[in-house]
């Protein structure tokens, strides 16, 4: 893999990571995906060999260190997404287009539910129609990934 492809798979994770602290709009807040999830799972998808665990654990814990929660949460979220699509690549990427959607939705449902499980379940997913919709709209957009991009 080129340089120029290595920059661009983590820029995407700088990108998600920005993402996910800025604020929106009410109506808007609640369709926003949990982005770092979205960005790890397309990254696992797409470059396997820039997607490990340490750079998960990394991005976990500037993503910690970005909305103020306890140190590691999100790294040991990140860590058990990257290690859960990692070893279901090969079946994700043969699979229609529908099972990658519900596969990318259970994964990042094990994502916000490690989050919720040590973070405190109030303090983190909010309101059980917020929860779900951020999960439908990431699902949509590694769905909108997959079509166009053909991983």
């Amino acid at each position: 893999m080129t340089e120029g492809a290595v920059a661009r798979n983590y820029s995407l994770l700088g990108a998600a990571l920005l993402l996910s602290v800025v604020p929106l709009p009410q109506l808007l807040g609640l369709w926003q995906p949990p982005w770092l999830a979205v960005a790890l799972i397309w990254l696992v998808l797409a470059a396997p060999e820039d997607a490990r665990l340490a750079v998960a654990a990394a991005a976990g814990l500037l993503q910690d260190l970005l909305v103020g929660s306890p140190l590691g949460l999100h790294a040991l979220a990140a860590t058990l997404l990257v290690f859960l699509a990692s070893n279901t690549r090969r079946w994700i990427v043969s699979s229609p287009p529908w099972l990658r959607f519900l596969l990318a939705v259970l994964m990042m449902t094990v994502y916000l539910g490690v989050v919720a499980l040590i973070g405190g379940w109030f303090d983190y997913a909010g309101s059980w129609a917020a929860t779900v919709s951020s999960l439908m709209s990431g699902g949509v957009l590694i769905l909108i990934a997959f079509l166009f991009l053909k991983v």
